[in-house]
């Protein structure tokens, strides 16, 4: 099995996507990119990305649309939700439809490196079964 971690990164705001692939690679993560929500079912089929970070405001498919696509064509992918714009409800839909974590922008770099890294352990062990 290939050992790589592998994040998708999905936001509308490009520069945050290009400062938080730069921090990712630094960090010896693969980071792939994604503006569109609809794109993202097609990139985790190409990229096998085991753990995405999902901005919850977009343009087209908001993302509680994309966490439940995510959810229902690859379960052991793990998903955290980063939004600026978050209310409790939020939190409690996307954590019950199977959101990994729910954080709220502005988040330190090094706190999502974190999570991100105890989410991919977790689909590790998904795949253990």
């Amino acid at each position: 099995m290939d050992d790589t971690m592998r994040v998708l990164l999905v936001d509308d705001e490009e520069s945050y996507l290009e400062t938080a692939a730069k921090i990712f690679k630094r960090k010896g993560i693969e980071a792939e990119l994604c503006t569109i929500g609809r794109d993202v079912v097609t990139l985790l089929q190409e990229k096998k990305c085991q753990v995405v970070v999902l901005d919850l405001k977009m343009p087209g498919m908001t993302g509680q649309e994309v966490l439940r696509e995510i959810k229902g064509n690859f379960p052991t992918v793990q998903v955290i939700i980063l939004t600026g714009h978050a209310t409790s409800d939020d939190a409690a839909v996307c954590l019950t439809s199977g959101a990994f974590d729910f954080l709220i922008k502005p988040v330190e770099m090094a706190h999502l490196m974190d999570r991100v890294r105890t989410a991919y352990e977790m689909w590790k062990l998904s795949q253990e079964h």
